[in-house]
């Protein structure tokens, strides 16, 4: 006896199954986080040359935004 209206029982199974999905995906998202600040924030040498590269690339980005041009007339 199907009335081909809206079955709850699946919806539910579907919503189920879609926060399983997200919940994978952030697990695997944390997952990366937790690497990418163990590489960055690592005592080791290379841990090191990363966090200063990744300063030195913000310092960089930030005195380049705000430079003036200079006009033509400008002395």
């Amino acid at each position: 006896m199907t009335t081909g209206g809206p079955d709850p029982l699946k919806d539910a199974l579907d919503l189920q199954a879609r926060i399983r999905g997200l919940q994978a995906l952030l697990e695997l998202q944390r997952w990366q986080i937790e690497v990418l600040n163990n590489r960055l924030y690592s005592s080791e040498p290379g841990g090191i040359a990363a966090r200063r590269l990744l300063d030195l690339k913000r310092s960089e980005a930030v005195k380049g935004a705000f430079v003036v041009p200079k006009g033509v007339n400008d002395p």
